[in-house]
């Protein structure tokens, strides 16, 4: 597809976003905006352009408002739907449903922030298609969360960080960006519009593969803050500390790469029925008809089948969670599930979507075809957060008895109490 048509896909008169009567609703109108996305993002030209149209699809469908009360608008939506909605739109484009994950892992956070002026405003933007940025990593230190941005008081009494993030996945073309800096007493978050004089968004995520998750950096110069913006730690969590507090960005990342692993199986369908020649051994009219061919999708479509199953079975095992409280007998099993569902989804999109070329042929290669967004994605996407360390959780919990944590620096270990088995 050209640019030019693609673009024409989109009817530039502003609209609200829509809403929805139910979560089957917000399904298909997902469905309905993964096509309209996939079609300018297989487009090769759109690799290192900002994602604005497919945001603006975002914004309209009215996706990204369904975790939202309905009383503010949502569908008080189920962590099934949600995480659906992030693996229909991530097999659309990988970098696009990394917009709606990290919006919803920041929109959980708001919801559970003390109702206030900021809290509604930011709701009623949410309502109105208005996504959530994440500002929290930074680089040059030991690790991406060795805080170097700064706050301090000044002579008003008025909070003023400086500093510098990066990987600050969505806050490219987000709203409002969810942040935090180091104080000399302890630390603060803040909420701060993307219209605020002193912060400066830059276009400098240059990956080679989830460029449209814009994850680049974020600089805060001077930037005041109201105290309304601000936070301290601990402020606007839930009464009891959560073990499981990251496993629901763990799951939604889990959906990206599940998402990634089905757009890339149906591309390579699509390409073996439309565009491969047979090889000179197969005695076949169509390469469709290679035994061998026949039998490697067999093993693509068996891996992305656990992979979404896992994945199925982890949101709702979360779903049960929430319904319960987030009861402590339930935490370890929710984070071995997810962690189970994180595993397979890497391996399936991981190998279908490189190994897929084996199967396509040399011409698949070419650039018009843009089929290495896939793997260029899911490759970038992986790395941030090893799925060796998903592992080590699983397996320390089975092998010694050790409570698994997301992040296991960040968390406070207690034995387990009837055992791992």
């Amino acid at each position: 597809m050209s640019a030019q048509s693609a673009t024409d896909l989109l009817d530039r008169a502003p609209r609200p976003a829509a809403r929805f009567a139910s979560e089957a609703e917000a399904i298909a109108a997902a469905h309905e905006a993964a096509r309209l996305i996939s079609a300018i993002s297989a487009d090769p030209a759109e690799r290192n352009r900002i994602p604005h149209e497919q945001a603006a699809i975002l914004e309209r469908s009215g996706v990204t408002a369904v975790a939202l009360p309905v009383a503010d608008g949502g569908l008080g939506a189920s962590v099934a739907t949600i995480v659906e909605i992030t693996r229909i739109i991530s097999a659309a484009d990988g970098g696009v449903g990394q917009l709606v994950q990290i919006h919803n892992m920041m929109l959980r956070g708001l919801l559970r922030r003390p109702a206030d002026l900021l809290r509604d405003r930011i709701v009623a933007d949410v309502a109105a298609g208005k996504r959530l940025g994440h500002a929290a990593a930074e680089v040059g230190g030991k690790h991406k969360f060795d805080t170097r941005t700064r706050a301090a008081r000044n002579a008003q009494g008025q909070w003023v960080v400086n500093g510098a993030k990066f990987y600050a996945t969505g806050s490219y073309l987000a709203d409002w960006i969810f942040s935090g800096a180091k104080t000399d007493e302890d630390q603060i978050g803040f909420i701060v519009h993307r219209d605020t004089p002193g912060l400066i968004l830059d276009d400098d995520w240059h990956s080679f593969g989830q460029r449209h998750s814009v994850s680049g950096g974020v600089r805060f110069v001077d930037l005041v803050l109201d105290e309304g913006q601000v936070s301290a730690p601990g402020g606007g969590a839930p009464g009891k500390p959560e073990r499981t507090g990251l496993t629901w960005a763990q799951i939604n990342h889990a959906a990206i790469d599940c998402g990634i692993a089905r757009g890339a199986f149906e591309a390579a369908i699509h390409y073996l029925n439309n565009n491969s020649n047979v090889w000179v051994d197969a005695e076949v009219e169509r390469a469709v008809q290679e035994p061998l061919i026949i039998k490697r999708i067999g093993d693509y479509a068996v891996a992305l089948r656990v992979a979404e199953s896992l994945l199925r079975d982890a949101a709702e095992l979360y779903d049960a969670y929430n319904a319960k409280g987030r009861p402590e007998t339930l935490d370890d099993e929710l984070i071995l599930a997810v962690a189970a569902a994180r595993t397979k989804t890497d391996e399936a999109a991981l190998l279908i979507s490189s190994d897929m070329f084996s199967l396509l042929g040399a011409s698949a290669s070419y650039r018009k075809f843009n089929l290495d967004r896939f793997w260029a994605d899911v490759r970038v996407h992986t790395t941030h957060d090893p799925i060796r360390w998903r592992l080590h959780h699983v397996g320390d919990f089975y092998l010694n008895g050790t409570p698994p944590h997301e992040y296991s620096a960040g968390a406070v270990r207690r034995p387990v109490v009837s055992g791992g088995n």
